[in-house]
């Protein structure tokens, strides 16, 4: 409980910062949130420790730290790709007549940003918005894992393990690394029965403007409406759906390939092997 309430106080000292406010002094956050001086000074040396918070130069006055800023722009970065992806979302889930899904890495899981549901009466139930989900099965997920830097793989399977959720979730980990970097070949994941019981999925990812990946789009859909053949025919439609979101947050081919090699690069750098040009 006592962490609990010292996050709780932390939280409200960040929160009082605005545009009105963007600089207090540990008297000014104290009589405010009527905390003692002592309390105050404690809070705020933690938040500069962690980055959330930053004395004003030669000033006895605090702003809000990098820490803060990384944190508003990666949210406003997901914001806007809801926002974009949302129209693109809607009219793939009206021509499949399936369930239709953004996800993203969060940590060492997934995270659902936004779902739009099929309008057929029998629908699968895969996660709504907010959920967190395991990286290593289902297409949405594994999309994800497949386009992160291959040495998070390791720390990810360390962290969350490979948990069975059906006879046809992958639990060896050299298995499922040989099958992400299938993935990342071909451009997209499928998934049968992997997460869910009676669910195929296909996913693709979302590109920034970098190259980096930035979500995966997928749609889903219960067995008896998406046979493996229907499978491999809608992955197509979700990679053109995929293409057209991340073309709108400013990716392009060429980008990409320039990214990739870049990656690649610097991995070879790592293990001591001499670059090749026009490689």
């Amino acid at each position: 409980m006592s962490i609990n309430k010292s996050l709780s106080d932390g939280l409200k000292v960040i929160l009082l910062f605005d545009v009105s406010t963007p600089l207090l002094t540990v008297s000014e956050i104290s009589k405010r949130l009527k905390y003692t001086k002592s309390k105050t000074y404690r809070l705020v040396r933690t938040l500069i420790q962690h980055g959330f918070l930053r004395q004003d130069n030669g000033t006895s006055r605090y702003a809000l730290g990098l820490n803060v800023l990384c944190s508003g722009l990666l949210a406003r970065q997901q914001l806007s790709l809801v926002a974009i992806a949302r129209s693109f979302m809607r009219e793939l889930s009206l021509l499949t007549k399936e369930t239709t899904l953004i996800t993203a890495v969060n940590g060492a899981k997934g995270i659902v940003l936004e779902r739009i549901e099929s309008e057929e009466p029998i629908r699968c139930s895969v996660f709504q918005a907010g959920a967190t989900i395991p990286l290593h099965c289902g297409a949405s997920s594994k999309i994800l894992m497949a386009y992160l830097p291959e040495e998070e793989w390791d720390q990810i399977i360390a962290k969350e393990g490979l948990k069975r959720f059906s006879p046809n979730t992958i639990t060896n980990k050299n298995k499922l690394k040989a099958h992400l970097r299938e993935i990342r070949r071909r451009g997209y994941a499928l998934s049968d029965q992997e997460a869910d019981r009676d669910v195929r999925a296909v996913a693709a990812p979302i590109f920034n403007g970098v190259g980096e990946i930035m979500a995966g789009l997928s749609v889903a859909g219960p067995v008896y409406r998406i046979s493996k053949r229907r499978l491999n025919e809608l992955s197509k439609l979700v990679l053109d759906y995929s293409q057209k979101i991340s073309a709108q947050l400013g990716y392009f081919v060429e980008r990409r390939k320039e990214y990739s090699r870049s990656n690649q690069e610097d991995r070879d750098k790592k293990e001591g092997k001499k670059i090749s040009p026009g490689l």
